[in-house]
């Protein structure tokens, strides 16, 4: 019966550190000091693909995050384009907001996501301030 307990018990130990393995690789990485700065990215669902191949003729989106501001509050990009927040001189913490997700609230660092979805317009906003800081990617 012993024997019975400690194989059971060496299985699920097993079991354990063989599923925590890939959730923390997932979480390692991109050296987050809480929030305060660094890159991001959100898993932002069938609109968006984040940090995937780009095509080399594609240029970055580049979208400034400012205290109360997003500049330039709306663009028209080409469906596999890489768009990069990109905090500039900002003295609040801020976050992307759009499709259900949200990037860490940062005041310094960038954020990116490449939209491939052609005719979709995606609306965001700042997950602090809301209404107040809004923008807009249209995607071609």
């Amino acid at each position: 019966m012993t024997q019975i307990r400690r194989y059971f018990g060496i299985v699920f130990a097993l079991v354990v550190v063989a599923a925590a393995v890939p959730l923390l690789a997932a979480c390692g990485g991109g050296g987050d000091d809480g929030g305060s700065g660094g890159n991001s990215t959100v898993d932002l669902g069938g609109a968006v693909a984040l940090k995937t191949d780009i095509p080399k003729d594609l240029p970055d989106q580049i979208i400034e995050v400012k205290d109360n501001s997003f500049t330039p509050d709306s663009v028209t990009i080409k469906a596999g384009t890489k768009v990069i927040w990109k905090w500039v001189d900002t003295q609040n913490k801020h976050s992307v907001q759009m499709l259900g997700s949200t990037s860490p609230e940062q005041s310094s660092g960038t954020f990116e996501a490449k939209f491939d979805q052609s005719g979709s317009t995606i609306s965001y906003q700042c997950g602090v301030h809301k209404e107040a800081m809004t923008g807009k990617i249209i995607v071609e």
